[in-house]
């Protein structure tokens, strides 16, 4: 199996207003998108980002029967400790294939927003790999941890600065790891925002604690950012012996393999 994109949106997500059939052009083969779920969302003026999920079914239902079911079903939740009931029941009786797990706002601001550049970064630090950790605790329906670094990325971070936070890296991929999820590689993340050399070092101790299920995500929001340095990402892999990535069907893991 060819290793695919596992982590895009489209038009189902408020940023983003691509089409499935735009993504189906690039590819022969399979693709997944993982559209926003976020509740109180400070994108959206403080209202919920919620996947209209019969719509979306609906959709790939129909393109699937035009495309030879090459479409699957994903979502990416935005956890806070506020909205982490309305997550479970949003999530309760839904089908997807596969479900990312983010961290993107403390419940007042998101941490993209410019407000984060009045606070202290230790502070930030701090507070959002507590809340990256509560997630995966509390949410047992995902299968990948998407962006480590999501809510670090206007602060500047340096390796020796974030290594100052590996007790807290250490509990959070040790968490990863029990539930047997995959640790995303944003390739956005690594490329766009210049933090390779933070995937780089998570990577290394992610498999010092026995981690072994890797993700390969864009995060785009149209064509132009699909499988965005893949290739680049995927040689840091084999650079540090990784062989192959974790997708998923029916939230059951299939194995792509990097060669």
């Amino acid at each position: 199996m060819t290793y695919y994109d596992q982590h895009m949106h489209t038009h189902f997500s408020p940023d983003s207003s691509e089409t499935f059939e735009n993504y189906l052009e690039q590819t022969d083969g399979v693709i997944v998108t993982t559209e926003h779920l976020d509740f109180n969302d400070p994108y959206n003026d403080g209202t919920d980002t919620v996947l209209d999920y019969d719509a979306y079914i609906e959709e790939i239902e129909g393109l699937n029967l035009q495309y030879g079911g090459r479409i699957r079903r994903g979502i990416e939740v935005g956890y806070t400790r506020e909205s982490f009931p309305q997550i479970q029941s949003y999530l309760e009786g839904k089908s997807f294939d596969v479900v990312l797990l983010s961290v993107h706002q403390n419940g007042e601001y998101d941490y993209l927003m410019p407000v984060v550049d009045t606070k202290n970064p230790k502070d930030v630090m701090n507070e959002y790999y507590d809340l990256c950790l509560e997630a995966v605790r509390n949410v047992d329906q995902a299968n990948v941890f998407a962006h480590f670094d999501y809510g670090i990325r206007r602060l500047g971070v340096s390796v020796e600065e974030l290594k100052e936070f590996e007790p807290q890296l250490t509990e959070l991929l040790k968490e990863i790891v029990r539930k047997k999820m995959a640790l995303e590689l944003n390739t956005r993340s690594m490329y766009e925002y210049g933090n390779v050399d933070l995937y780089r070092y998570v990577i290394q101790l992610y498999l010092q604690l026995g981690g072994t299920r890797f993700s390969l995500g864009s995060d785009a929001h149209s064509t132009d950012k699909y499988r965005y340095h893949f290739e680049d990402a995927a040689d840091l892999l084999r650079e540090n012996g990784v062989i192959s990535v974790v997708q998923y069907r029916n939230q059951e893991e299939e194995l792509a393999r990097l060669d």
